[in-house]
């Protein structure tokens, strides 16, 4: 029984369907990774106070409150979190860092919601309430 030999043809051929399917991989690594426009939308009492934009390189720091009942938001390199507050239960703290929307990070005792938005279209079909 003989064995199939490839031709040079044929090799030629799978050489080229071979760089086709990786330079498509490679392709939609680059146009379709990551998320675009992320901005982070801060409100207290419902009140939009500040939209803060998330990306690479920036960094910003915003105090809301007073001496007391007080919370520290800080943006980092595309990422945002309550840093510090003096609520009881610490739970907009323990949240940590937050990147991709819809995320939210709250602070129920002093009414703070951190609410990542988005341009891209989010992969949620719908959402229950």
């Amino acid at each position: 029984m003989k064995g199939i030999g490839l031709t040079l043809a044929d090799k030629w051929l799978i050489g080229i369907l071979l760089m086709i399917a990786i330079s498509g991989i490679v392709a939609s690594l680059v146009f379709f990774s990551g998320q675009t426009n992320v901005s982070a939308e801060i409100r207290v009492d419902g009140k939009l106070i500040k939209t803060i934009p998330l990306r690479q390189g920036y960094r910003e720091e915003l105090r809301i409150g007073g001496k007391t009942e007080y919370a520290i938001i800080e943006a980092n390199d595309g990422k945002i979190r309550i840093r510090q507050d003096d609520s009881p239960r610490q739970i907009g703290v323990q949240t940590g860092w937050i990147s991709k929307a819809p995320e939210q990070v709250i602070n129920l005792p002093y009414r703070i919601v951190i609410t990542l938005v988005s341009s891209a279209e989010l992969d949620i079909d719908g959402i229950a309430r």
